[in-house]
């Protein structure tokens, strides 16, 4: 028997899916206090949090902090450096320095988005930044499914967890090689894709997370790390596959935020894409 549960968190709509012959509780409540925790230690919009300690200043050890800034490390290497967590100052300069429901105003400003490698330290457990500040939002929700796929597997075989298009599978669906699982097209459209899926899959967009800037204009969550600005792309939507959550989701951006070029980087790399563009028309690496 299947049982759903969806709740709040990080700012998105987080749904569990179980397969499991009585109610699942602990399954449930376990992911709830996962995600809360993550949010204590990665949330930019809670002062106390991890992570803002950090940007104030201060060095933080803590395990899975350093394990998920290592993981931001890699991420900026093999996008090239087109995921960088280091664009936050330009992101809350475009207006999104608030929960996004609260989001108003900001003018997007070509700024020098400094490199990872050279702001953030990890030293063992202990990290330290020498210059700018960090976010790590989007690679921690990926993250996070992740980490509630490897807690709850062990008893429960069968399940997903969806974090805002963020998901990952273990298991079957009533018995099919996988999970039942649709990419959402054009706004009144036929999905972009319907299949199954084995493994973990992210989508970013452009679509969703837009404002109206301060002169007037429209500006976007995704930024450009070489201009510091709102990424201009050829895609308004892109979807990576990959065996780990956060792993697609850095893809995904990366590919967003870069195009056809970063689109065959990411399929070299043995990573399966698919992005739709402004006209509709979805294409496939």
């Amino acid at each position: 028997m299947q049982h759903h549960e969806s709740f709040r968190a990080m700012d998105t709509e987080i749904d569990l899916i179980v397969e499991s012959a009585s109610i699942p509780l602990e399954a449930g409540i376990s992911l709830r206090l996962l995600f809360e925790q993550q949010e204590q230690r990665f949330s930019r919009f809670r002062a106390t949090s991890l992570l803002s300690r950090l940007n104030a200043g201060e060095a933080v050890t803590d395990a899975l902090f350093a394990a998920a800034c290592r993981l931001a490390l890699e991420a900026n290497g093999f996008s090239g450096g087109l995921y960088n967590p280091m664009v936050l100052p330009a992101l809350e300069q475009a207006g999104y320095a608030t929960t996004f429901r609260d989001v108003t105003g900001g003018e997007p400003v070509a700024t020098d988005v400094p490199r990872a490698s050279d702001c953030l330290v990890v030293e063992g457990d202990r990290v330290t930044l020498r210059d700018g500040a960090l976010d790590l939002g989007g690679i921690v929700k990926g993250w996070t499914v992740d980490l509630g796929i490897e807690l709850l597997q062990v008893r429960y075989p069968n399940m997903v967890i969806n974090a805002g298009g963020d998901a990952r599978c273990a298991g079957r669906d009533d018995g099919q090689d996988g999970w039942e699982m649709e990419i959402e097209g054009e706004p009144g459209s036929a999905p972009a894709w319907q299949g199954l899926l084995r493994g973990a899959l992210a989508t970013s967009s452009t679509r969703k997370r837009r404002w109206r800037t301060a002169a007037g204009g429209e500006a976007h969550h995704l930024i450009d790390p070489r201009t510091g600005v709102p990424a201009e792309s050829p895609f308004v939507q892109v979807s990576v596959w990959a065996p780990e959550t956060w792993r697609a989701e850095c893809w995904a951006k990366a590919v967003l935020i870069g195009g056809e070029d970063e689109a065959r980087r990411a399929a070299k790399a043995g990573y399966a894409v698919l992005a739709v563009g402004s006209d509709g028309g979805v294409r496939e690496w």
